[in-house]
C-alpha cells in the first residue's frame, strides 16, 4: 500500500505532540535517545535582504501606464492593425457609419475605415476581458 504525504505529515505532528522533550530539545524527528538529529546541523536559510521604504515609492511612483502608441488625429497605416470583429464581446457598441475597431498595442480605437483615420480610443470603455 502506498504512503500518502497527508499521513506523513500528521504521523510527525503527532509524534511532536506525543513527545514534546524531543522538540525541545531540538531534535527533528522524534526520540532523544534514539540519536536524533540536533537542529543546529541543518544550515540556516540565508536571511532575504528587506528592500528600503524608499526605494519601493520611488518604483511606484516612476511607474505608469505606458503612453498610447498613436493619438486621435494619426492615420493608421493599412494592415499595420488588426480589427476587431466581434465588439459585442468587449463591451462596445456595434459598428457602424463607415468605421471600425482597431486594435493598435494594448488599446481599442474606433477607426474611420476609409482614410484610416483614428476618431476615438477606446479602450476605457471596452470590457475587462479586452
Amino acid at each position: 500500500m502506498r504512503s500518502h504525504p497527508t499521513f506523513a505529515v500528521l504521523a510527525l505532528l503527532s509524534l511532536s505532540l506525543l513527545l514534546p522533550s524531543a522538540v525541545s530539545a531540538g531534535c527533528i524527528g522524534g526520540r532523544e535517545d534514539a540519536g536524533c538529529v540536533l537542529s543546529d546541523a541543518v544550515p540556516a536559510r540565508p536571511a532575504i535582504p528587506a528592500r528600503s521604504a524608499s526605494l519601493v515609492q520611488v518604483a511606484l511612483s516612476t511607474t505608469s501606464a505606458p503612453a498610447p502608441l498613436v493619438e486621435v488625429g494619426d492615420v493608421l497605416p493599412r494592415g499595420a492593425y488588426s480589427l476587431i470583429l466581434d465588439a459585442s464581446y468587449y463591451g462596445l457598441p456595434s459598428a457602424s457609419d463607415g468605421w471600425v475597431y482597431m486594435r493598435v498595442g494594448r488599446d481599442a480605437y474606433r477607426v474611420d475605415w476609409q482614410t484610416h483615420q483614428v476618431l476615438e480610443r477606446v479602450t476605457d470603455k471596452a470590457a475587462a476581458n479586452f
